[in-house]
Parts: C-alpha cells; structure tokens; sequence
C-alpha cells in the first residue's frame, strides 16, 4: 500500500516505481534448467502426500506462458494432489523468485497409463490399400 495524493501529487514516484517493478515480475521467464533444480528441492523438502496408499509422483515442470506467469508440472496422479499442496507450491514460488503480488497458475498434467485396460484402444488396424 503506498500513500499517494492526486492534490499535491506526493508518492507518485514510488507508485510508478511498484508499477514497474510489478510489470516486470509479471513478465518474468524462468529457465526450465533452473526451474527443475527448485522443483526437485521444493518436492523432497515436503513430497506429495499418497491418498490410498499410492504416491503421486511429480517429474517436471516447466514454464507455459508469462503475463501471467503460468507453469505446467508434469506427473502421475495429479488429480488427487490436494489444494494445500498446490498452494505449497505455488507459496514457495513466490518466495524463491520473488512473484509477489503477482497471481500465478499451474496447470498439471498427468498423462494417461498405457498399461491401464480402459486407456487402451479396441478398435482394428486400419486396412491396407
């Protein structure tokens, strides 16, 4: 919160300041190297939790899109992660690269088993001409 006055003009500096700097954070790119190295830190210093017993595995992540800043992690399972551990996520984010007032989305991906009977496909090989 920054005061400012429309009469005298005071505090406009320090607001166009916060502006900019808030543009800037809302433009970030992070590398997806460095972006990884944080990701494997952040989930072994707290793992996912395992709802029924079978852990939800977390393999990567990535930056989708800026502006705003949009990640995508990549996993098994990913359904089931509760919204704490999404805010868990989404918390240290903010602190490790500094997104503060900026809002921030991931997307999970999971992809789907190949050894699962219901994911795979009954229908007959196409004919040859």
């Amino acid at each position: 919160m920054l005061p400012v006055s429309g009469l005298t003009g005071r505090g406009l500096d320090k607001l166009l300041e916060a502006c900019f700097a808030t543009r800037d954070q809302w433009s970030r790119r992070l590398p997806t190297a460095a972006l990884n190295r944080w990701f494997e830190a952040t989930v072994e210093r707290n793992p996912p939790p395992a709802p029924g017993g079978k852990r939800i595995k977390l393999r990567y992540m990535t930056q989708a899109r800026n502006r705003p800043p949009t990640f995508a992690i990549f996993g098994t399972r990913t359904t089931l992660l509760p919204e704490s551990y999404k805010r868990y996520l989404i918390n240290a984010l903010r602190a490790d690269f500094g997104f503060e007032g900026v809002p921030l989305r991931l997307n999970f991906r999971g992809g789907d088993n190949p050894f699962n009977a219901a994911s795979v496909s009954h229908r007959p090989p196409k004919a040859k001409r």
